[in-house]
């Protein structure tokens, strides 16, 4: 799953423009999950239904290629392990903290899922934390701590406990990149990975719709279920740009879309959502684009394919 760069990939403005479009699709998710979650949606049905269209859909662009999805006791396992990590778990939970808090704490909140990568690939004896970077995890936790403290961007009468939801999730996210790093498996590219990892959650979630209120009914096209339409949309996207750029400039090129997503995202939420730009938000974000400066390897270094 590791491919080799190709040039000089920062000097190309096409690379840079396709980093953009990349960082501008996944910051606008968590703005439109806000949008998405005011309404009668369930944060579990609609996990369910983007893993639905993300697996039928890349399930077609494998077809289309004359591939077909790996399988056997062993890849199947792979796809249920990384669909509980990556989308069964998370998704809900980020979901549910989009209903309490501001889109722009989701976004800084977010941010920091390659600095808990790298907490989490050291405690499994992947990766070693150079002083560097554990400045960097600093800077991130200092960042999220701005934001819960009295003074902070949350809104008042917003428990501080919400954020640990999004917290939750980027631990999830940092354990399926792990597990991507250290179960590898033959025959498994990035769209393999993905579209396995769909159905995994797809048959995780999907017998939840069972339970009082998941259900969620495809119709009528209301402002939330556009807005769930859009962010699967946009996350394929991103997706298959983010393998784009990894192919063409590497991987670390790649980890610099941590940037935009960040700032895009809490962009987004002040402009469209008029969520205020506090003080206490403008310093989070300067200490978590610090850390992940810090956290981000160096040109040069190995990255691992799931830390972008």
């Amino acid at each position: 799953m590791h491919q080799k760069a190709l040039g000089p990939a920062p000097a190309r403005p096409l690379l840079w423009v396709v980093m953009l479009g990349v960082g501008m699709a996944w910051g606008a998710s968590t703005p439109l999950s806000k949008i998405a979650m005011a309404g009668d949606i369930h944060p579990i049905g609609a996990t369910i239904w983007q893993c639905l269209i993300l697996s039928l859909v890349l399930s077609a662009v494998l077809l289309a290629q004359g591939r077909r999805l790996p399988l056997g006791r062993a890849y199947i396992g792979f796809y249920l392990l990384l669909g509980l990590l990556g989308t069964a778990l998370p998704h809900p939970l980020g979901y549910l903290a989009a209903r309490h808090l501001p889109a722009s704490v989701l976004s800084v909140v977010l941010a920091g899922i390659p600095m808990v990568t790298l907490l989490v690939a050291s405690l499994a004896g992947i990766d070693r934390p150079s002083p560097r970077r554990v400045l960097g995890l600093l800077c991130g936790f200092a960042a999220i701590v701005v934001l819960v403290a009295p003074s902070g961007s949350l809104p008042q009468g917003v428990a501080w406990l919400w954020v640990l939801l999004p917290i939750a999730s980027a631990f999830s996210y940092a354990l399926e990149n792990v597990c991507i790093d250290k179960l590898r498996l033959p025959q498994l590219d990035p769209l393999t990975t993905l579209c396995g990892l769909s159905w995994g959650a797809l048959a995780l979630s999907a017998p939840l719709a069972l339970l009082p209120g998941v259900a969620v009914a495809p119709w009528p096209l209301d402002t939330g279920r556009l807005a769930l339409l859009a962010i699967t949309v946009l996350h394929m996207g991103a997706y298959f740009g983010l393998i784009w750029m990894i192919g063409q400039a590497g991987a670390v090129f790649a980890t610099q879309v941590s940037y935009v997503v960040t700032l895009s995202g809490i962009s987004f939420a002040i402009v469209f959502l008029n969520e205020p730009a506090t003080p206490a938000l403008a310093l989070s974000v300067v200490l978590m684009v610090l850390g992940l400066s810090l956290v981000r390897p160096r040109q040069g270094a190995k990255a691992r394919p799931g830390a972008a």
